[in-house]
């Protein structure tokens, strides 16, 4: 259970997610003018590289896109297009995927998709699809049962974790819901411009009430009217059994920002060395490529205690703050753990199991590669959104 804190700080909005204890477990730092990741435009092609199998489409804008072939087998054209096969010059409808970082582009595709509380939506795909973190049969097959006659709907979806604990008429309105914006898209989307933004996406901050389970959240509190009115209306319109959970905070003697530490929290997660209960520490050090975490003992043994036994349980620890600590500075792409060595092959095996387990506990998808012969541990968590201290760097302090 915990509490979703947003408000706005300069030109963005900062929503936090805290734990009872007031501990925070993710972060979010959203400019308020940016595009947002899920929002669907009419994007002209500027250029295809057949040697990468990419093209280059221009959005809104005339910001310009990186697109995969790839991953995006079929297009759903707009005006001024062929429809065959894709050309330069052609209107396609696409979804913007990835931010820009840094140099490169920000990426589109055009296997659009609609997400809901419960369901995604796809283009270009067909049948009822589980998220793999739902396993059970019996749950397996009642959430099929619910959504059979959608089976052959002309489109893709995906049952999310959410939906375990979704009615079956819960499920069926959303479906139809989704359905229905799909059908507006492709009924406006081929008479829009160039540049045209077809569907929206909610704010980023909305979709911590879109993507956490009903039960672990428990309030949500804003100190900006608008950000309220916001979260109202996303309530009222998809998620209306939350809307008992949104609060407005109005104290004039102390803001929202100093109640929470807003800005000791900000700083305290961007700091290079984070220090374990145990006395050891994890230096974390992002680079262009990668991001390393290194763990050390710090004060944690002595030489005396030194054995693998001992140095398993300051992995354990270290690799529950890792993973803590991915989530919480939206850490992505390719990680290096360099934990302590062990000699024993079993505790080896054994952590490689811990991580996987915590793995799984990420919203965003993590994988733990393994082990690699210089004793560091390999993982990939997918790249959104850009670090945390990419995103609060243009920040200033108040």
């Amino acid at each position: 259970m915990g509490t979703l804190v947003v408000t706005r700080r300069n030109d963005a909005v900062i929503s936090v997610l805290f734990s009872e204890e007031q501990k925070p477990l993710e972060i979010s730092v959203d400019e308020l003018d940016a595009g947002r990741i899920g929002s669907i435009y009419v994007g002209m092609v500027q250029q295809i590289v057949k040697n990468i199998n990419a093209a280059f489409i221009e959005i809104a804008n005339k910001e310009v896109c990186y697109c995969s072939l790839s991953n995006s087998p079929s297009f759903l054209y707009g005006p001024h297009s062929s429809q065959e096969k894709l050309c330069i010059g052609d209107y396609v409808l696409v979804q913007l995927e990835k931010e820009a970082v840094k140099t490169k582009q920000a990426s589109v595709t055009g296997k659009l998709q609609l997400t809901g509380k419960y369901l995604v939506l796809l283009f270009g795909s067909s049948g009822i699809h589980f998220s793999k973190k739902i396993t059970e049969k019996e749950a397996l097959q009642r959430l099929f049962d619910a959504l059979s006659a959608y089976q052959d709907c002309g489109y893709g979806i995906i049952v999310r974790t959410n939906a375990l604990t979704a009615t079956k008429e819960e499920l069926i309105a959303e479906a139809e819901a989704l359905l229905l914006a799909f059908h507006e898209l492709r009924l406006t989307g081929p008479h829009k411009a160039k540049g045209s933004l077809l569907y929206a996406a909610p704010p980023a901050y909305t979709d911590f009430l879109r993507d956490l389970k009903e039960e672990e959240l428990t309030e949500v509190v804003t100190d900006d009217p608008l950000l309220f009115q916001t979260l109202s209306d996303y309530c009222h319109m998809v998620q209306p059994k939350d809307l008992k959970k949104l609060r407005l905070y109005a104290d004039p003697s102390l803001s929202l920002a100093a109640l929470y530490s807003i800005s000791k929290v900000l700083k305290e997660t961007c700091a290079k060395t984070v220090y374990l209960k145990s006395g050891a520490t994890l230096v974390i050090e992002p680079t262009e490529a990668l991001t390393v975490i290194d763990v050390n003992t710090g004060k944690a043994i002595s030489k005396k205690e030194a054995s693998d036994e001992v140095f398993y349980k300051i992995n354990e620890e270290a690799a529950i703050a890792s993973m803590a600590q991915m989530r919480l500075r939206n850490l992505s792409g390719i990680l290096l753990i360099d934990f302590i060595n062990m000699k024993e092959e079993a505790f080896n095996k054994r952590l490689l199991n811990r991580l996987r387990e915590l793995a799984k506990k990420d919203r965003i998808p993590v994988s733990v590669i393994d082990l690699t012969p210089l004793g560091l541990v390999e993982l990939t968590r997918k790249k959104v959104k850009r670090p945390l201290h990419e995103a609060i760097s243009g920040q200033k302090e108040e």
